[in-house]
């Protein structure tokens, strides 16, 4: 409706579609086949920040008009340096278009040693984004599975269908590294457990080690009225899982749920 409205808006028309894949913080999945039939239609670019499920997992770029990932996160994962990619999807009706503005507006201001460090900790990308797969899925079904927790935001069970529509048909393929929870006993219990988990505690993601963050707290502090209107609780803790062994990631968040007092 919104599309049909702007298209006759010579003044304001819209010219792209913008999505996370998954999002941030509730990990959930838009319908890329679904918006792709409407960018089609429309004749709008789609546009997906694939950051999160990252292109070791997803086809992103099998649907979009452009695809956009910060480097910073998991494909660097030693927090050390800055980047980010934008590919064309050159069998787009878009490609030509796209192109030619990116020969005009594109600025290479990526520095030399920063280029160099971040080719050096790619190198392993691969392998590590299986790895942080396989410890993520853990870690997400153990508090699922906890009486403590009210719910899990995670691919595998955040809008699985369209995640698993767009996930590559490979074995190492999985959901990511990033969750969020929220605790059935709201706030004391959101604090007991993140003053209690063990690990690195900081805003970023994608991390080589387990980081965690009070994300709503730290993203949305002066609006959190409107972010609840989105689903987004205050209360709301996001974990990105690293690569530490899988026993001593399950003892350690074992542990900060224990620590949630029943009262």
């Amino acid at each position: 409706r919104i599309l049909e409205l702007h298209t006759q808006d010579d003044k304001d028309p819209i010219l792209a579609i913008f999505t996370e894949c998954p999002s941030n913080p509730l990990l959930k999945t838009a319908d890329l086949p679904r918006l792709r039939a409407l960018t089609d239609r429309f004749g709008v670019a789609l546009v997906v920040d694939e950051t999160i499920g990252s292109f070791a997992n997803i086809d992103a770029l099998g649907w979009a008009d452009i695809v956009v990932s910060s480097l910073t996160k998991v494909f660097s994962g030693d927090s050390n340096v800055m980047g980010g990619s934008i590919v064309l999807n050159p069998s787009g009706a878009l490609y030509t278009q796209l192109h030619s503005a990116m020969k005009v507006v594109f600025e290479d201001l990526m520095w030399c040693e920063d280029a160099i460090f971040l080719e050096r900790n790619s190198r392993d990308f691969m392998h590590r984004v299986v790895k942080i797969n396989n410890n993520a899925l853990v870690i997400a079904e153990l508090l699922h599975g906890s009486a403590k927790v009210a719910n899990v935001a995670y691919p595998k069970f955040t809008t699985p269908e369209n995640y698993q529509q767009i996930m590559r048909p490979t074995a190492d393929a999985g959901y990511g590294g990033l969750l969020s929870v929220v605790f059935v006993g709201g706030e004391r219990a959101s604090q007991q457990f993140f003053d209690s988990l063990l690990c690195c505690k900081g805003p970023s993601l994608g991390t080589n080690f387990t980081l965690a963050s009070p994300y709503t707290i730290l993203a949305h502090f002066t609006e959190l009225e409107w972010a609840a209107q989105y689903g987004v609780s205050a209360n709301l803790v996001r974990i990105s899982v690293g690569l530490e062994p899988q026993a001593e990631l399950v003892s350690m968040f074992q542990a900060a749920l224990d620590a949630i007092s029943d009262a």
